[in-house]
């Protein structure tokens, strides 16, 4: 306060705040916690500074975090990735709220503080394995697949009995990948033999428990190929199977009755007393030509051949007939 002595006397009075940074205090903080699944647990955070900081947990990973219910109500939204408050209860933990949790203090005064704290959430191994029914052909490779989940880690191998554990040989190989809780073994048998085939365990062990699952591992016969047949025998196979009809005979045949539309008339000749096809005659013709076939007809049964008389009068017929059907 400033004073003046002056009549009337005189003040002022003005005021100071010290601005200090947010510390957190490790006395009433939560450190690392190691909860049984299915329990409850609270992350406790406190902090000072001038102004009072503000309290803000979130998971290292950014995932979500699932409070669940205290005290019978809804207190969280299941997706919220942050949560304001010194204080975070988790009811009904479970194997997936695993991980580092940081608690944020700011008040505006920089530099904002954080402290990490790791929940391990303990539980017995679970096993799981997708094809619990392998077939293979001999003299081939083959892989058996499985996945375990426990914490504290588990000790997971493959065999063929209980006290039998499978390590990697030029026969066949073991690979283990790890992921927080989670491991994934796969057993590699090379070059299968007939004494290969059977029944192949895996175990998964920690200090809470122990489980198995089992493959059956069976022979399966190679596939067959059969030859498949050129395309031009099968071809030539179904041309001399089903070969080909001619409507008019040959293609020989084919091309001489191409004039079939035009008629011909007859020649005796004295050997061999048969008609031959040598002069063309249109349609319509027939009646024009009528007076010349009579002429002919009757030097024939004139020079002393009676037998053709009777074979000109059917020809003269069918012209005959031709001509009134045309």
């Amino acid at each position: 306060m400033c004073q003046i002595n002056t009549v009337p006397m005189k003040s002022q009075v003005g005021y100071l705040d010290v601005l200090v940074p947010p510390d957190i205090l490790d006395q009433g903080s939560s450190s690392d916690v190691v909860v049984r699944e299915g329990a409850n647990v609270t992350l406790t955070c406190k902090a000072g500074g001038y102004p009072t900081p503000n309290i803000t947990w979130r998971r290292e990973d950014n995932e979500p975090i699932p409070l669940g219910a205290w005290q019978g109500q809804k207190v969280t939204d299941p997706n919220a990735v942050t949560y304001e408050g010194e204080v975070l209860s988790i009811t009904r933990v479970s194997r997936l709220h695993t991980g580092a949790y940081l608690c944020i203090a700011a008040n505006g005064v920089p530099p904002s503080v954080s402290r990490r704290i790791i929940l391990h959430v303990h539980f017995p191994p679970v096993l799981w394995i997708p094809n619990q029914l392998v077939g293979a052909v001999a003299g081939r490779d083959v892989s058996l697949d499985c996945h375990t989940e426990a914490y504290p880690a588990s000790i997971n191998y493959w065999g063929k009995r209980a006290n039998e554990m499978i390590i990697t040989n030029d026969k066949m190989q073991v690979v283990t990948k790890e992921r927080t809780y989670k491991t994934h073994i796969r057993l590699t048998i090379k070059n299968l033999q007939p004494a290969d085939f059977g029944v192949y365990k895996c175990f998964s062990k920690n200090s809470l428990g122990a489980t198995e699952g089992s493959v059956r591992l069976y022979e399966i016969q190679p596939p067959t190929s059969q030859p498949t047949k050129d395309t031009s025998s099968i071809r030539r196979q179904s041309s001399e199977a089903f070969p080909q009809h001619q409507s008019l005979g040959s293609v020989k045949d084919s091309t001489e009755d191409s004039t079939i539309s035009k008629w011909k008339r007859p020649v005796i000749t004295d050997r061999t007393k048969e008609h031959i096809n040598t002069v063309e005659d249109e349609k319509g013709s027939s009646e024009k030509d009528s007076p010349q076939l009579r002429k002919e007809i009757d030097e024939e049964t004139s020079s002393g051949h009676p037998g053709n008389h009777f074979m000109w009068i059917l020809l003269f017929l069918s012209f005959a007939v031709f001509g009134v059907t045309t």
